[in-house]
């Protein structure tokens, strides 16, 4: 196993990186926090023509066809500058669901749109009282007519105001465990949407599926047994969105070393305690743990090996790693990195904000018992 970046892979993080630190300085975040779109069109609209909303959308579909890695790579430099705006939602929930599940006049009807940044969509997955995951849904899909009428209540779904269409998940089909993915257009009528507040001030929305109606064609794939093919692109999504901590990760690692050099207290600079230095060793071995359970399980999806129970153990460690780390980077700045003046929040934030989305912690360790045939805690 060799987890070392590419020539190509390098190259993209390079040219990544240069680019998000040229337009999308913290002080864009910061202002998309209060913008009601919470989109920087220009930002958006170069970023589409770079191709990376479709950088794993094959090339028939208008994509780049890269790999999965690609992906990885590309969501580690978007998480270190805290990118604002729709990618996550459109191209990595929406855009790996449709690859997983689409059927080809499907995806020749929405992934090149999504490709060259026209089209924006979200999943609609989360509800009340349940994160992530296929079980305990409570959305419904009635058959009903000549397709189905979808009712029920979604929560936390990222960038709904400004999508076309939401794959909505909800159960259907005459089998308790049924699930389909449903093609909404957020136009539709019964289909309403309500901001939620967050400590991110991202945009999440609470969307309410009163009777939606829905025709035989807007299902994903062309039927309801949804879950065999659903489970595996949440994996990946899930996999992304370890990525993305990784990111911003790295980026309070940063900030934390670079204040322990300049802060100076009894005399000298703060970097020289030894209980200081502590903290940077230990909040650096949190990053790059993370970082590498994150890539081993990405190149085994890239190497179509099994991969999942991997990918729980990625996203549980990543999760408690990067609270952790949130933690120590405070420590080293002290008062002045719970400032919102202070850069320090924007990347603390989501890191522990995004232990708790995709596959919480608790929810990952029921999974992983769950694969391995282990009685779970009561």
């Amino acid at each position: 196993m060799d987890l070392n970046l590419s020539e190509s892979q390098t190259i993209l993080r390079g040219a990544a990186r240069e680019f998000l630190a040229s337009e999308c300085p913290p002080s864009l975040v910061r202002q998309m926090e209060t913008d009601p779109k919470g989109l920087p069109p220009e930002v958006w609209r170069r970023i589409a023509q770079m191709g990376w909303p479709g950088i794993v959308v094959p090339e028939q579909y208008g994509g780049h066809e890269g790999s999965f890695l690609d992906l990885l790579v590309l969501l580690d430099e978007i998480g270190r500058a805290a990118l604002p705006g729709p990618f996550f939602s459109t191209a990595v929930l929406a855009g790996l669901t449709i690859l997983e599940g689409g059927s080809a006049e499907q995806k020749l009807s929405l992934l090149p749109r999504l490709c060259q940044g026209e089209l924006f969509a979200s999943l609609a997955l989360s509800e009340p009282g349940l994160d992530f995951g296929l079980d305990g849904l409570t959305t419904a899909a009635a058959t009903s007519g000549k397709g189905y009428a979808i009712t029920g209540t979604k929560v936390f779904v990222p960038d709904a105001h400004l999508a076309e269409v939401l794959l909505c998940v909800a159960r259907a089909g005459r089998r308790k465990d049924g699930v389909g993915v449903f093609l909404v257009k957020t136009a539709n009528p019964g289909v309403s949407l309500a901001p939620l507040e967050t400590n991110l001030r991202d945009k999440q929305f609470e969307v309410i599926f009163d009777g939606v109606e829905v025709g035989a064609a807007e299902v994903l794939g062309g039927k309801s047994g949804a879950r065999a093919w659903l489970g595996p692109a949440l994996g990946k999504a899930m996999l992304a969105k370890c990525a993305e901590m990784v990111g911003a990760g790295r980026r309070a690692l940063e900030l934390a070393v670079e204040y322990a050099k300049v802060r100076v207290q009894f005399g000298k600079p703060i970097g020289t305690l030894q209980a200081v230095k502590h903290h940077c060793a230990n909040l650096a071995t949190c990053i790059e743990t993370a970082e590498l359970m994150t890539y081993r399980a990405g190149w085994l999806v890239e190497q179509g090996l099994p991969w999942r129970r991997d990918a729980l153990r990625a996203k549980a460690w990543t999760n408690e790693a990067c609270k952790r780390a949130a933690a120590l980077a405070h420590q080293v700045h002290g008062g002045m990195g719970f400032t919102r003046e202070y850069d320090l929040y924007l990347y603390t934030g989501r890191m522990t904000a995004f232990a708790q989305m995709y596959g919480g912690t608790r929810w990952c360790l029921d999974q992983l018992a769950d694969e391995m045939g282990l009685v779970r805690e009561a």
